[in-house]
């Protein structure tokens, strides 16, 4: 299984970022993340950065957004954090795309 993954550059945290946290943690076991070869749309916000998450199982987008919180949470200690959210696009191919976002509050 293959997961398309944007990230909202409001998260201050890239792909690559993502990258190195996710292959360097356990969640490796489940699913290896890589850059991706081509952009996985043109109706993305230029600005976003994306990932591919590939897995031999279905990764909950909970468990995405859970792993981006905590990372900021290390990334700026004794910063606020913000809500992050995980929502799902599909381009006109049908292939899903998660666009990980810094939820306004």
């Amino acid at each position: 299984m293959h997961y398309h993954l944007a990230f909202d550059p409001n998260l201050d945290f890239s792909a690559a970022e993502f990258i190195a946290a996710w292959n360097s943690s356990i969640h490796r076991e489940e699913a290896e993340a890589s850059t991706l070869s081509s952009p996985a749309t043109t109706f993305l916000s230029p600005e976003m950065t994306g990932a591919l998450l590939s897995a031999a199982a279905s990764i909950p987008a909970i468990v995405i957004a859970t792993f981006v919180t905590d990372y900021l949470k290390k990334k700026f200690p004794g910063k606020t954090q913000p809500v992050v959210t995980v929502t799902t696009i599909c381009t006109p191919d049908g292939k899903p795309i998660w666009i990980i976002k810094k939820t306004e509050e």
